[in-house]
C-alpha cells in the first residue's frame, strides 16, 4: 500500500482544512513547493497535490502548482477544479503523473474516457467524496442525492484507473478513518481504491493496508507530527 502525503494549496500557502471547511483552515507552510520537496526527500513515491482555491471556484494557484509538480522526485497526482480536457492535459504536460476528477465526472461520467485513452487509465483518478453516504461536489460545497457506492459503481463503466475515496466527516480531524465504509466500497467495485480522511495513527495505516486498499492519503497527522512519513512507510512494509 502506498502512503501518499497530501499538500493542499490555498492562497499560495500549504494548509489543511477541517472537514473541508475554509473557515477551519490551518496554515502549515508559506511554501508548498518546499513541502513537496520535503516529502519527496523523505521517500514518498506519490504525493497528492490539491488546488483548494480552484476546487472551490474562488481562484487558481497555477504557478505554484506547476512549481510543485516540477520540484521533487516523487510522482504527483493533482486534484482541484480540473473540469476541462484542456486543463487536464496542461497539468499532465507539466509533468504530473495523474489527474484527479470529481465534479465534472458526477455531471458527465464519460468525460474522462478521452483522457484515459490518450494517457492511460492509471493516470486518471476519480474522487468519490462522501459526507455520510452522499456524494459531495464543487469543493464539497454541494451534496448530491447520490449514494457513494452507487456513484463508485457507475465509474466502472468509464476508463478511470483509480478511485480516491474521501470521508469528509472525518477529513482533517485525526479522529480515525471509517474502516466499515471503505470495506463496503472495496466489496462494491473492482477499481483500485485510495482511502483518505481521518487517519491519525500508524494503526490506521496498518488496518487500511490489511483491508486491501492500494493507497492511503495522509495529511494532518503528518503535519501535526503524530508520526513521520518514514514511520508510516515502515508500518506498511514500504521501507527498511
Amino acid at each position: 500500500m502506498l502512503v501518499i502525503p497530501a499538500v493542499d494549496v490555498m492562497q499560495g500557502k500549504c494548509v489543511r482544512l477541517r472537514r473541508g471547511s475554509p473557515s477551519q483552515r490551518k496554515i502549515y507552510s508559506e511554501d508548498p513547493v518546499q513541502m513537496v520537496k520535503k516529502f519527496s526527500d523523505e521517500g514518498a513515491e506519490l504525493i497528492h497535490l490539491v488546488d483548494l482555491d480552484a476546487a472551490l471556484g474562488v481562484g487558481q494557484n497555477r504557478e505554484i502548482m506547476r512549481r510543485c509538480i516540477e520540484s521533487g522526485t516523487a510522482k504527483i497526482q493533482v486534484a482541484g477544479g480540473i473540469r476541462s480536457v484542456e486543463k487536464a492535459e496542461l497539468i499532465l504536460k507539466h509533468g504530473a503523473y495523474r489527474t484527479v476528477f470529481g465534479t465534472i465526472v458526477a455531471r458527465y461520467p464519460r468525460f474522462i474516457s478521452d483522457i484515459a485513452r490518450r494517457y492511460g487509465a492509471d493516470r486518471v483518478a476519480v474522487a468519490v467524496d462522501a459526507r455520510g453516504e452522499k456524494v459531495n461536489i464543487e469543493g464539497w460545497t454541494q451534496q448530491l442525492d447520490v449514494d457513494y457506492l452507487e456513484f463508485a459503481k457507475s465509474i466502472e463503466s468509464t476508463d478511470a484507473g483509480v478511485l480516491i475515496f474521501t470521508q469528509i466527516d472525518v477529513d482533517g480531524t485525526m479522529n480515525g478513518c471509517r474502516i466499515a465504509e471503505i470495506a463496503r466500497l472495496l466489496r462494491t467495485v473492482r477499481i483500485p481504491i485510495v482511502a483518505s480522511g481521518g487517519i491519525s495513527e500508524l494503526s490506521d495505516l496498518v488496518a487500511l493496508s490489511k483491508l486491501g486498499v492500494s493507497g492511503a492519503i495522509v495529511g494532518t497527522a503528518l503535519y501535526e507530527r503524530r508520526f513521520t512519513l518514514k514511520d508510516a512507510l515502515r508500518a506498511v512494509g514500504y521501507a527498511d
